[in-house]
């Protein structure tokens, strides 16, 4: 099986959540509800969508059984959560450049005395 698609959004929070989105297999088959998150080492790791059990605990609702499709579907989602943070960071510099050259005081008009 292949990830064919990944699309996530973008969350600007504090909490460990940077993400949210879906990936599909094959084109074929779709999973919505995986998150990208960050541990207290600020490492990021996928979670997989859940559900919360009557005492209190969590327990997966749709995930990978071998660790190759594991290791697929979790790279691939962490390369697009990378591509687009590059793609934020690029449009932040382009955004600080642009009020920079802006904020150069134009030249006065008018006669001089």
């Amino acid at each position: 099986m292949q990830v064919t698609e990944v699309r996530l959004n973008m969350l600007k929070t504090e909490n460990a959540v940077k993400a949210i989105g879906s990936f599909s297999l094959d084109g074929a088959f779709a999973v919505r509800g995986v998150r990208v998150m960050e541990d207290k080492n600020g490492h990021n790791f996928v979670a997989f969508p859940s559900r919360e059990k009557a005492d209190g605990s969590y327990e997966d609702i749709a995930f990978p059984l071998s660790k190759e499709l594991y290791g697929a579907i979790t790279g691939a989602i962490i390369d697009e959560y990378k591509q687009q943070v590059e793609k934020q960071d690029q449009n932040q510099e382009q955004i600080q450049t642009e009020g920079e050259s802006e904020a150069a005081p134009a030249p006065k008009k008018g006669r001089s005395r």
